[in-house]
């Protein structure tokens, strides 16, 4: 059984009114909130590796699309701060009220873990069953985990604010130009080349030879007393939302399946040779649009660097 996923939201998120990124907010084919960075484009194709890098040892494949994908976890991360910390300049200096900002998330290995037909690395399964990997403290807010003895959630630093002075930071703040430049949101954008990589997300498990891979896991599965799950590809049917001894032993027995037919990097193989050519096709726009974001994570990274103070609590 399947049920929904329950998703740590950090506070700053919901208090800054942040709506969920995705690819469709903005209609545009480049150029996202920081301009037209400059790109060569050529260079940019030459140096992509256009095979797929499977590496077991930290659960993570590499894919033509990471040139040019937007969204990093550690680039939303920087992002996030920045935009923090502009609302705590504008809040101290426009309305007098001691915002602090939250310094970003270093980098995280389970963000980076590949986990699109389920788990595949043995240290994956036993820990996460069939879970997406997150880090430890992800874990314990989302329920998967107890809290170990003398575990505390760190607070938000605004949480003594009052609510009408938060709602008059919000108010006031947040469509400062100063914050919007650093908003995932006004970064991505949505033209044809992110239309056909999308479609084409969706269209790579339709392929005769991704099909004939999925028989192939089908018949290991059945093997072993599991039903694959027609509605998620790779996976079981298994309930996705516990961690527990039972849980693990079927996901442990599902990476064996995979191992014995080298599913991963079959995979891994199939989807890269299909996004080659979709990226070829939008070079230009697909290679700008990341140009722009790379260029906001440096002036991200920059204004942060500059602004330690908007991180500390005002002292009197």
């Amino acid at each position: 059984m399947h049920t929904v996923k329950r998703v740590a939201v950090l506070t700053i998120a919901l208090a800054l009114g942040a709506s969920a990124v995705a690819a469709c907010s903005s209609d545009e084919s480049g150029g996202g909130a920081s301009g037209s960075a400059s790109v060569d484009v050529a260079s940019k194709l030459a140096g992509m590796n256009r095979k797929a890098e499977v590496d077991p040892e930290t659960a993570t494949v590499k894919f033509p699309v990471d040139y040019v994908e937007l969204g990093e976890q550690e680039d939303s991360s920087i992002l996030r701060a920045a935009s923090e910390a502009a609302v705590a300049e504008c809040a101290r200096e426009e309305l007098g009220i001691p915002w602090v900002a939250t310094e970003p998330d270093g980098y995280m290995p389970t963000a980076h873990m590949w986990q699109r037909y389920g788990p595949w690395t043995k240290p994956v399964a036993e820990k996460f069953g069939f879970v997406d990997p997150m880090g430890d403290g992800a874990l314990i807010v989302n329920g998967y985990v107890e809290e170990p003895d003398g575990y505390e959630l760190i607070p938000w630093p605004n949480e003594g604010i009052p609510e009408a002075d938060r709602n008059k930071v919000f108010d006031t703040c947040n469509s400062k130009p100063e914050v919007k430049r650093f908003d995932e949101n006004e970064l991505w954008v949505l033209g044809p080349g992110q239309q056909a990589l999308n479609d084409e997300h969706e269209a790579v498990n339709q392929d005769p030879r991704m099909q004939a891979l999925f028989d192939e896991l089908r018949i290991c599965y059945a093997e072993n007393g599991m039903e694959f799950d027609e509605e998620l590809p790779g996976y079981i049917t298994a309930d996705t939302d516990t961690i527990d001894e039972e849980q693990i032993e079927l996901a442990l027995k599902t990476v064996e399946c995979k191992d014995q037919i080298n599913f991963t990097q079959r995979a891994a193989d199939i989807i890269a040779e299909r996004q080659v050519p979709v990226i070829e096709e939008y070079a230009d726009e697909l290679f700008q649009n990341r140009a722009n974001w790379d260029a906001a994570v440096a002036d991200a990274k920059e204004y942060i660097a500059s602004h330690p103070e908007l991180f500390e609590p005002v002292t009197e």
